[in-house]
């Protein structure tokens, strides 16, 4: 079982730290009857999740998990929530087949993605457990502070968060702060529509958030708006 280590990033979400390839986190999110869980690592990372929760004031029960995307590093630990707390999972339309349990391939533009992607699902099939989604989301949507945004490219039905309260935006694997500098996944392959994509990162600058906090790197407060259009500008 992996260390975790909580860091707050804003007042109402803390980041669970996860060691890993890509520096994993998930997220913490508060509200009036306790925490909302914001992705949960890879399988087996589950147990770690919940100890990092309960060293939080009380009420610490999580209620809810959103799943961002299907890939194993988001949705792995997820039973192992579900099964100590009863928590609904929730997750866009378009992502819940894949969540369940549906090879991403089928969502990929261009024949290296889907190759990759078929790869990376046959060895999820072996490593995650089944898992179902209870209810989805539909963008616009607030749960909790969190409004869901639409930001397909990395998988099909991949989403956001924005809490408008904190000025935070939780923006899954829409980029990566892991190298010298943002990026979108360094990993070939792995993203299932690079154009779209680059689309994305349009969508999360429109909302005009300073503060984004990628499940992969350190958050980027105080300056996302800037970070946003160079990346676009380097994409273009």
């Amino acid at each position: 079982m992996p260390v975790a280590r909580l860091r707050p990033i804003s007042p109402h979400v803390a980041a669970v730290d996860l060691h890993g390839r890509f520096q994993v986190a998930a997220f913490l999110v508060r509200h009036a009857k306790g925490l909302l869980l914001v992705d949960a690592g890879f399988p087996g990372w589950g147990f770690a999740i919940l100890t990092a929760a309960s060293s939080l004031p009380a009420p610490t029960e999580i209620t809810e998990v959103i799943l961002t995307n299907a890939h194993a590093d988001h949705i792995g630990g997820t039973p192992e929530i579900v099964e100590h707390t009863g928590a609904r999972v929730l997750s866009s339309v378009r992502e819940k087949p894949y969540i369940e349990g549906a090879s991403l391939a089928g969502g990929a533009q261009g024949l290296f993605s889907r190759i990759a992607l078929s790869l990376n699902h046959l060895n999820r099939k072996r490593e995650v457990p089944a898992l179902s989604v209870d209810a989805t989301l539909e963008p616009g949507e607030v749960l909790h502070g969190l409004e869901v945004i639409a930001i397909p490219g990395h998988t099909p039905g991949q989403i956001a968060l924005l809490h408008r309260a904190d000025g935070l935006l939780i923006c899954s694997d829409a980029l990566f702060n892991v190298g010298e500098a943002p990026s979108l996944d360094p990993v070939p392959g792995m993203t299932a529509d690079r154009r779209a994509a680059r689309e994305s990162l349009g969508v999360l600058q429109a909302t005009g958030a300073e503060d984004l906090a990628p499940t992969h790197g350190p958050a980027i407060l105080g300056r996302a708006q800037a970070v946003l259009g160079t990346l676009r500008d380097q994409l273009s």
